[in-house]
């Protein structure tokens, strides 16, 4: 039981019997403390609010209310089962801040109270309210997607089923930070954190489907650019280079750094740690750039 928790997303010690299998709560609580021990000061943002879309519950980030903004949709990450806007709350605090955009976060349910595709309808749900209420929070019709790990394979996949859409929602970009993107039985998603996915699906879905494994598609033409970054000794980092040579090799736009002599970033990008700064002064740079193009 113990090397299945080492594999988690974040790395982080748990007390338990060796013959015992956590609980979600004590996998959430352990990640949770993982990220507030590391002792990070949140940034000050001008506004911001909780409110909910339907019955999912949202944070919205806004730096400069007075002004229209960029709007980035911001999707947790944390192995599926964990993860919630307070242990994202620091990193989107920074996003607001060192890209001058407004921040949507979503607390999406989770499993295994909650399986597939729970998750990915309640993201896409905030994604299509995003759209519908872009004047109501001030935005300037730019929308960017993000998500780390998790929440990385949440937010390719939402592109992906967004771009096979009818009338598809403007997207300007997808960043994915140490992205799982197969959760297929043998992929490195699945020898990593196999024990949180089987929490997460049903034992009758087909890990094929591009809202599981979006690493898996055969139609990339339609899906907006890419920004990538993965971690050199991550155990998923081929994951993010191969979704990203098949972006280009169906002529998307993408570009990916490798943070060198780092694992997963896990922890210290929720909480905007030092240890993440290369990773999260790439994004911020590569999303300046994204926003900073003309409609």
């Amino acid at each position: 039981m113990k090397q299945i928790l080492i594999s988690l997303l974040f790395t982080f010690t748990f007390s338990h019997s060796q013959n015992r299998i956590p609980t979600p709560d004590e996998v959430r609580l352990s990640i949770a403390n993982s990220i507030t021990d590391l002792e990070v000061k949140p940034e000050s943002v001008m506004l911001i609010e909780n409110k909910s879309v339907g019955s999912i519950p949202i944070r919205i980030y806004n730096p400069n209310p007075k002004k229209r903004l960029p709007v980035i949709y911001l999707v947790h990450g944390a192995v599926w089962v964990a993860g919630d806007l307070e242990t994202h709350d620091n990193i989107c605090r920074y996003l607001a801040n060192h890209t001058e955009s407004i921040v949507v976060a979503v607390n999406y349910r989770r499993p295994p109270e909650h399986k597939f595709p729970a998750a990915f309808d309640d993201c896409y749900s905030v994604m299509q309210w995003i759209n519908f209420n872009t004047d109501k929070l001030n935005g300037n019709g730019k929308l960017v997607l993000i998500g780390d790990s998790a929440g990385g394979q949440l937010v390719a996949s939402l592109c992906l089923m967004n771009a096979s859409a009818e009338k598809p929602i403007p997207v300007a970009a997808q960043v994915l930070v140490d992205p799982a993107l197969d959760l297929s039985n043998g992929a490195d998603s699945y020898s990593a954190y196999g024990f949180f996915i089987d929490w997460y699906l049903n034992k009758t879905d087909n890990t094929s489907d591009i809202r599981i494994s979006p690493l898996l598609a055969t139609d990339f033409k339609k899906v907006p650019k890419a920004v990538i970054l993965v971690a050199e000794h991550d155990r998923i980092r081929d994951e993010g280079e191969l979704f990203h040579k098949k972006l280009l090799d169906a002529g998307v736009s993408s570009v990916l750094y490798v943070q060198p002599d780092v694992g997963h970033l896990g922890a210290d990008w929720c909480a905007g740690s030092e240890r993440a700064l290369p990773a999260m002064n790439f994004v911020v740079r590569e999303l300046k750039k994204v926003l900073s193009e003309s409609h």
